[in-house]
């Protein structure tokens, strides 16, 4: 059995007005069969399934390939990447500073929470950057952020 078919996900390929039959992908064609068993072939957007399946077999370097080479940006995504734990991956997909400053807590990342920190500059953020810090182990970095 190959372990990607074991893998529980789902989504939408794409949206069509009758329902068909798969008989074979390959690359962006999907062949299959209509309701009156007429054969038809189907091109679609691979990007979000081959993401995904990278994501699966941990070919990290397929999945930032696709991200600089695609227009898989949204909220969808980051919130795919953050629940099935891949926050240092949505970072690369996020622009909004409160965001990156939680990714970068959740993955461990503190440069970019740092970065994002002083961006944000509020006491909750700062408080947060130093309770993460010194459970990293990183205490001068969190004994300094307490006391200021």
């Amino acid at each position: 059995m190959i372990p990607e078919l074991t893998y529980s996900d789902n989504g939408i390929i794409k949206t069509l007005e009758q329902p068909v039959y798969l008989t074979r992908v390959k690359g962006n064609v999907i062949h299959c069969l209509d309701r009156s068993a007429k054969p038809r072939t189907i091109t679609i957007d691979p990007t979000e399934y081959r993401f995904k399946l990278a994501l699966v077999r941990k070919n990290y370097d397929e999945v930032l390939q696709i991200i600089r080479t695609s227009n898989l940006v949204g909220q969808s995504i980051i919130g795919y990447l953050q629940k099935k734990g891949y926050p240092e991956i949505a970072l690369h997909f996020v622009q909004d500073q409160q965001t990156r400053f939680d990714l970068a807590i959740e993955c461990g990342n503190l440069a970019v929470a740092l970065e994002m920190a002083k961006a944000v500059d509020r006491e909750d953020v700062w408080n947060k950057l130093a309770a993460a810090a010194l459970k990293s182990g990183n205490h001068q970095v969190g004994l300094f952020y307490l006391k200021s």
